[in-house]
């Protein structure tokens, strides 16, 4: 049986833990996730691919292995979403092509591209190409992490490129260039 004085000290001790998990919580500032996803009806898309080819499209797409709900955004297109930054933002995204394009007769990869545009400028934040028949570095979905930081607080244009085959050219033959789980995270 518990006298009084260890029973006291227990509850003393909850109390404490307590109070610091609640004052650790308060002092952490609420995340903001804006899913690029879920905000991808109301975005601004343009292609060069006819309307029966099906320029965009949302599927869940696997690459080695790693399965992402994703935005296929066959080359030559442009998506655009317009959103306010929260503070301390990070843009985060994987980009790659579906391994059903892999090795095809004809196909040279594509390049994607990712800009911010705050209405006096554009700023190109990542411009990389992937070419997984060629390059077996590149069968992975390729991730990035960009600081959107400066933009805090400002309404801005995210724009998500996608070009085709071999900068500055290139075809679009087996271009299936996918987009996975893009989204803004701020107050970290």
């Amino acid at each position: 049986m518990l006298t009084s004085r260890p029973l006291s000290l227990a509850l003393v001790i909850v109390a404490l833990v307590a109070g610091a998990f609640v004052w650790i919580r308060l002092g952490q500032s609420p995340r903001t996730v804006i899913d690029l996803i879920a905000s991808f009806p109301a975005a601004e898309k343009r292609t060069t691919v006819p309307a029966d080819q099906g320029g965009f499209a949302l599927d869940a797409v696997t690459i080695a292995g790693v399965r992402r709900l994703s935005i296929l955004a066959k080359p030559s297109s442009r998506i655009i979403w317009t959103v306010t930054v929260p503070a301390d933002a990070t843009l985060e995204t994987a980009f790659g092509l579906r391994e059903d394009s892999w090795g095809q007769p004809g196909g040279d990869g594509a390049q994607f591209r990712i800009g911010v545009s705050d209405g006096s400028g554009y700023v190109q934040l990542v411009a990389q190409y992937v070419n997984p028949g060629a390059d077996p570095s590149d069968r992975k979905w390729q991730t990035v992490s960009l600081d959107l930081s400066r933009y805090a607080g400002a309404r801005v244009q995210v724009i998500f490129n996608t070009d085709p085959g071999i900068p500055p050219g290139g075809n679009t033959a087996f271009d299936s260039a996918v987009w996975g789980e893009p989204r803004i995270v701020g107050g970290r």
